[in-house]
């Protein structure tokens, strides 16, 4: 499950987005670095508009359409990759309105005892990426646009501190996933299937992510000690 995820490089993440569409992508004015990224957070996205590929605006948490007269609305952040093309809450976005969520990092959290740590997962060298994403369209101006990201098994890397991990798309693979018809079966499980392991690395990072509330680079600083509280089970 992604819950939390970085974007601090946004120009360079839209520019790799840009380069796999050969289109041109201009990041909009209030964009600015996030290090934090969690649920409600609107921020940019690249999905098929009236004039092709386009960077929008979305909040991250679809609310599906059984939830929207309820006086407490859940909000997904993630849709499960094989339950997706047939769940009621998210199969008509899954075929008609798949996006890009341009990414520099995610976070996952690893178990020991009562202590839940924080590790970052990048490409190798920090390549920036996309996520696959699903969209529904304004429905008020209390559900703007919003989207949530397709979930996997976990590759090599990530399977020791979580059991999913979210579908990450690279260069060869963004053209592939975009667009407003729906993807042949056997298509669908090839992009959703988990990112080699070699691709990517990971590393610790500060406790002060865990707070959705903190922002700023101090959320990618390494442990500053081996916590002393630690207690394994």
């Amino acid at each position: 499950m992604c819950v939390r995820y970085t974007l601090h490089k946004s120009d360079a993440a839209l520019a790799a987005i840009a380069k796999a569409l050969s289109k041109k992508l201009a990041p909009p004015e209030w964009v600015k670095p996030r290090y934090n990224i969690t649920l409600t957070h609107v921020v940019p996205t690249v999905a098929v508009g009236a004039d092709g590929a386009e960077v929008k605006g979305m909040m991250w948490g679809i609310v599906p359409f059984y939830e929207r007269d309820k006086a407490q609305q859940r909000m997904l952040p993630n849709a499960t990759a094989e339950k997706a093309v047939t769940s009621p809450a998210f199969r008509k976005a899954t075929a008609t309105r798949r996006c890009l969520v341009p990414a520099n990092g995610f976070y996952e959290w690893q178990t020991l005892g009562k202590l839940k740590l924080p590790h970052l997962f990048t490409l190798r060298d920090e390549e920036p990426f996309a996520f696959a994403g699903i969209w529904e369209p304004a429905v008020s101006d209390d559900l703007p646009p919003a989207f949530s990201i397709l979930t996997t098994v976990p590759n090599e890397l990530v399977a020791p501190i979580h059991d999913r991990m979210p579908v990450i798309l690279t260069q060869e693979t963004m053209r592939r996933w975009i667009g407003s018809e729906p993807l042949p079966a056997q298509e669908y499980q090839e992009l959703t299937r988990p990112l080699a392991p070699e691709r990517m690395q990971e590393r610790p990072v500060s406790r002060y992510v865990s707070n959705s509330r903190n922002e700023g680079p101090q959320c990618l600083e390494p442990p500053d000690s081996e916590p002393t509280d630690l207690m394994l089970s």
